[in-house]
Formats: C-alpha cells, sequence, structure tokens
C-alpha cells in the first residue's frame, strides 16, 4: 500500500491533508499568540512609564491571557485531530469488515 501524497489524493478523498494541515496552523497560531503578547508586553512596560499600577496590571493580564490563549489553541487543535482521528479509525473498521 502506498502510503505517499498524490495529485489524485488532493481530488480524491480518500486521504485527508487536513490533520497535516492542522500541525502546521498549530505552529503558525502559537507564533501568532507569541507575537501577539510580545507587543502586549512592550505596551504594558509603556503604560508603566505613565502609570505603575496600570502597567502592572497589564503585564499580569498579559501572562495570563498568554497562558490561557495558548491552552485554548492547543485543546482547539486536539478536537480537531479527534474528529480526524475517529475518521480514520472508522476508515479502518470498515476496512476490516468488508474483508470478512
Amino acid at each position: 500500500m502506498n502510503s505517499g501524497f498524490t495529485f489524485s489524493d488532493l481530488l480524491g478523498f480518500e486521504k485527508l491533508i487536513a490533520p497535516k494541515v492542522l500541525k502546521v496552523l498549530y505552529w503558525l497560531g502559537l507564533l501568532g499568540i507569541t507575537l501577539f503578547a510580545l507587543v502586549s508586553l512592550a505596551g504594558a512596560f509603556e503604560m508603566m512609564s505613565y502609570s505603575a499600577t496600570t502597567g502592572l496590571g497589564m503585564l499580569v493580564g498579559v501572562l495570563i491571557g498568554y497562558l490561557i490563549g495558548v491552552l485554548f489553541w492547543r485543546i482547539l487543535i486536539e478536537v480537531y485531530m479527534t474528529f480526524f482521528g475517529i475518521y480514520d479509525r472508522l476508515g479502518e473498521i470498515r476496512d476490516r469488515l468488508q474483508k470478512d
């Protein structure tokens, strides 16, 4: 059985490309969340020059928001990966039942 990916696989739906795309999308999303957090941290440090309390509150908020964002992003990608895993398992079950 050929496990490679061909152009005909792109036209048919026997092999899914979404699980591979989701892995790339996960890393791109993680990069985006990190960049947003870094820009927000810069804003928090800038705010400290105007108001230390507000800047410190922003700093804590950015750190907590970053952790929640990364956790939420991971859970979201895992949910989609679970759906595709279920699809693969159902395909395996179908193939085994057809052999009998």
